[in-house]
């Protein structure tokens, strides 16, 4: 699912979800194929069983739209601005991603996102071709060139799944 509007991102929001449900970012250079997040999320709607179908990517004017509103960044738990981040800038929209990714259930993509989630422990990142030199660990890299776009977000949900229950069965250890 792609939330374009903030209707579809209050759906989201107010989704009940698993306790400690991890994010998803991806990576690309020069540029990740059009639509990969939102392929991602609808194949985990169909694959998580217990995500109860609330897996999401968000489209940049969405993201752009929530940073530029107090009441929505409200709801992440933002604070109401500050002088050395406007809610629209670089800064505001990394806040926003940041939040997002904390949540759970949401696959963020871009260079903004991945900055934005590096400090996030529940986050799998993956990256499309060679990852950035940030020392940013990646749980997943694929070189795209030798997959059909069709084929990646199966490969990237099912990979994801498969770190999410190896993740669980060490914390119940």
């Amino acid at each position: 699912m792609l939330a374009t509007t903030l209707p579809a991102f209050h759906r989201w929001f107010l989704a009940t979800r698993a306790s400690g449900a991890p994010g998803i970012v991806l990576y690309g250079d020069p540029a990740l194929p059009k639509g990969l997040a939102a392929a991602v999320a609808r194949h985990l709607n169909e694959f998580d069983d217990d995500s109860k179908g609330n897996w999401t990517a968000f489209a940049p004017e969405l993201i752009a739209e929530i940073s530029e509103s107090a009441p929505q960044r409200g709801l992440l738990g933002l604070p109401d601005g500050c002088k050395d981040c406007p809610p629209n800038s670089p800064c505001g929209r990394k806040r926003v991603l940041q939040a997002l990714g904390k949540r759970g259930q949401a696959v963020l993509d871009g260079t903004l996102a991945v900055a934005a989630c590096a400090p996030l422990r529940e986050v799998f990142r993956v990256s499309l071709g060679p990852p950035p030199e940030t020392g940013l660990h990646f749980h997943l890299v694929l070189h795209p060139e030798h997959f059909s776009d069709r084929s990646l977000a199966s490969i990237i949900g099912d990979t994801f799944l498969e770190w999410d229950a190896t993740r669980e069965l060490a914390d119940s250890a």
